[in-house]
């Protein structure tokens, strides 16, 4: 997945995903149906004061180069609220729900508020489930309800919660290389391949690279090989990656992983200080880098973790979806 501003090429793009969130009773501000003329007239607008320096507009796209999120931070405030920025028109493609790209994208307008010397932020979004609790994942906090708010798309009043967030002070990160995530995450599927060639287990691959590009530490899933419930492809990865610098801290290293992790994974990424996640298929089950939980990046940590989800998802999925065909049919 790639995060970056979004510009006036991505007009008729932005105004699809705007038009698929009304329809699936969104509140965002427009009601359903939105035509295809003023979706298009409110990006061009909002893409223009983005120009002006009003506010940031970000996309998110996959690896196929498709549109799959949006958000905006509007900075242009009341002169007695300078340090304050906004947070609007945050929407993700029903497509790519539960793959990490909201979180990725909350991430990403923080920093942009960062960037423009902003220490607060503040949002509203309607009191529906599931809202309220990845804000606070992401370490918002509630202020209330306005009951009857705004008009939902599809009609009938509804409430709006309000929340914020007090930006820590820390220096902005740089821009992080992600060129090289797809060539990684090739070689963790490699990796999965063989779970299966030797292991017949499930095709789950990771491996841990430094900061220099180094490779510190490969896995698979090896549970039933090792009688280990703990041999997650990532923790084999993590173990050989600890040995190779005779540290239990893995500090900078990013861990590549076909299958987003589970709690205990995502726990141990914690414990290493590991700099990054990257992940490809999403795991609306157990996932806990976003899908269900979202342990990497919880303000209660004294270390979070950063997350890239959906790289080469399509594949990772299909290939896990094989393994468990072929094992039902071998069954039957």
């Amino acid at each position: 997945m790639r995060i970056a501003p979004a510009t006036d090429a991505d007009v008729d793009a932005l105004a699809a995903l705007l038009i698929e969130t009304v329809a699936s009773n969104g509140s965002v501000g427009f009601m359903h149906p939105l035509s295809l003329q003023d979706a298009r007239a409110f990006w061009i607008q909002a893409l223009a004061s983005a120009v002006r320096g009003e506010r940031v507009v970000l996309g998110a796209w996959d690896d196929a180069g498709q549109l799959v999120g949006t958000g905006s931070v509007v900075l242009a405030m009341a002169p007695s609220q300078p340090h304050r920025a906004e947070l609007t028109k945050v929407m993700t493609a029903r497509a790519a729900r539960g793959t990490g790209v909201g979180a990725g994208m909350i991430g990403a307008l923080e920093q942009a508020a960062r960037e423009h010397g902003k220490v607060l932020l503040t949002l509203d979004a309607a009191v529906i489930d599931g809202a309220t609790a990845f804000y606070r994942r992401l370490g918002y906090s509630t202020v209330g309800d306005i009951p009857g708010y705004a008009y939902k798309p599809l009609g009938g009043l509804g409430a709006t919660r309000l929340f914020w967030k007090s930006l820590d002070a820390q220096v902005p990160r740089a821009a992080r290389d992600t060129s090289e995530d797809a060539l990684w995450m090739q070689r963790a599927m490699d990796l999965a391949e063989r779970a299966v060639a030797e292991d017949d287990e499930i095709p789950v691959g990771a491996i841990v690279v430094s900061p220099q590009g180094e490779v510190l530490g490969e896995g698979w899933n090896r549970n039933i090989a090792e009688s280990d419930p703990s041999a997650h492809a990532e923790i084999v990865a993590m173990r050989r990656a600890g040995v190779a610098l005779a540290n239990h801290r893995l500090v900078g290293c990013t861990l590549y992983v076909t299958l987003e992790p589970c709690a205990m994974c995502a726990m141990a990424a914690v414990h290493a200080r590991l700099a990054r996640v990257v992940y490809g298929a999403a795991d609306p089950k157990t996932g806990a880098a976003g899908s269900v939980f979202d342990l990497l990046a919880d303000p209660r940590h004294n270390h979070r973790v950063e997350v890239t989800g959906g790289v080469l998802a399509g594949e990772a999925g299909s290939r896990l979806s094989a393994y468990f065909r072929e094992k039902r049919a071998r069954q039957r």
